[in-house]
Formats: structure tokens, C-alpha cells, sequence
């Protein structure tokens, strides 16, 4: 029996395990992205709800992603002739011809990356963040070079991992934290 396989047979553990392990790496996130720009506090719910779209539109995406892999096969690969061409090959390799809501999901992707470089995150937790996105990113990219079809269970299991992440970043950037002098002037 094959890891898997164990997860499926357990599969009430392991979508808790995933569901926690999104709304971990989501609350991690909302923390930082509420302490690198304290002004969110005063327009909290506004935010809020901005940063559910945006995540939303992103989870969605990579789930449609992960559910179907746009395969690349070594036998495609043809040597670009003109720059039309060679940036083809560009977005094909990088996944990024898909239209809008790719584009919104390679923006919500680097704005994380630049996020989680000046975020005022502690090291247990940044390295947390950054190991889960490796490892996401590894079966990300097993399923676009390889045969490998994610079954069922799996594009759920990603599903709750996506919605935890966002469902995490809304509930914490919405909080609106009041300060007790602002209401005396």
C-alpha cells in the first residue's frame, strides 16, 4: 500500500490534515500581509474582500491547472526561429498562455514571493510557507512534464488546500482592529 493509497483509505484525517495545513499557511500569510502594511487595519474589510477575490480567482485557476496539466513532451520542443516563437515557448513552458486568470495568478504568485521577502515573518514560519509551496510546486510540475493524472481525491485535496489558504487570508486580513485613541478625537 502506497502513501496514497493510505491517505484515501484515511481520507476524513487527510482532508483535515489539509484543510489545516491551508488555513496554517493562509493565517501565516494574512498575519504578514496585516503586519507589512498596517494602513489594511483601517480598511479591513475592503481589503479583506479584495484579497478573497484576488485568492479566490488564484485558487480557482490552480486548481483548473492541477485538475489538467497542459502536458509538455521533450519531442515538442522545436528551436525558435523568430522571437514570436521563442516567447511561445516561453508561456508554454511557464504555463502562462491560459489568459486573465492565469495573468491573475502569476500577479497574486509573485506578489507573495515579494511579499514574503519583506514580510515581517519569523524564520519557523516563513520556512514553513516556503516548504508547502515547494512541495506544491513539485506536483505541479511532475504533472505538466510527466504522465501523471491527478485522480479525484487528489484535485479535492488540492481544492481544500487552495480554499483553506483563502478562506485563512480573508478571515484574518478582516479583522479590523480599533484604536481606542482614534475614537477619543
Amino acid at each position: 500500500m502506497d502513501l496514497l493509497e493510505l491517505a484515501e483509505k484515511n481520507f476524513l484525517i487527510t482532508y483535515s490534515v489539509v484543510i489545516g495545513v491551508g488555513l496554517l499557511q493562509g493565517a501565516i500569510m494574512g498575519k504578514g500581509i496585516r503586519s507589512r502594511f498596517p494602513s489594511l487595519k483601517r480598511h479591513a474589510r475592503t481589503a479583506s474582500i479584495i484579497l478573497l477575490a484576488l485568492f479566490s480567482i488564484n485558487a480557482v485557476t490552480s486548481i483548473l491547472k492541477f485538475a489538467e496539466p497542459a502536458k509538455i513532451s521533450i519531442t515538442e520542443f522545436t528551436v525558435p526561429v523568430t522571437i514570436d516563437e521563442a516567447l511561445s515557448l516561453i508561456l508554454n513552458l511557464l504555463g502562462i498562455n491560459a489568459g486573465l486568470g492565469a495573468v491573475i495568478g502569476v500577479f497574486v504568485s509573485i506578489t507573495l514571493i515579494v511579499f514574503l521577502r519583506f514580510a515581517d515573518i519569523h524564520q519557523i514560519p516563513r520556512f514553513f510557507i516556503f516548504v508547502i509551496s515547494c512541495m506544491v510546486l513539485i506536483v505541479a510540475l511532475v504533472g505538466k512534464f510527466t504522465d501523471f493524472v491527478p485522480t479525484t481525491f487528489q484535485i479535492t485535496l488540492y481544492a481544500f488546500y487552495q480554499s483553506g489558504i483563502t478562506l485563512s487570508i480573508f478571515l484574518i486580513t478582516r479583522r479590523k482592529e480599533s484604536d481606542v485613541l482614534s475614537e477619543i478625537k
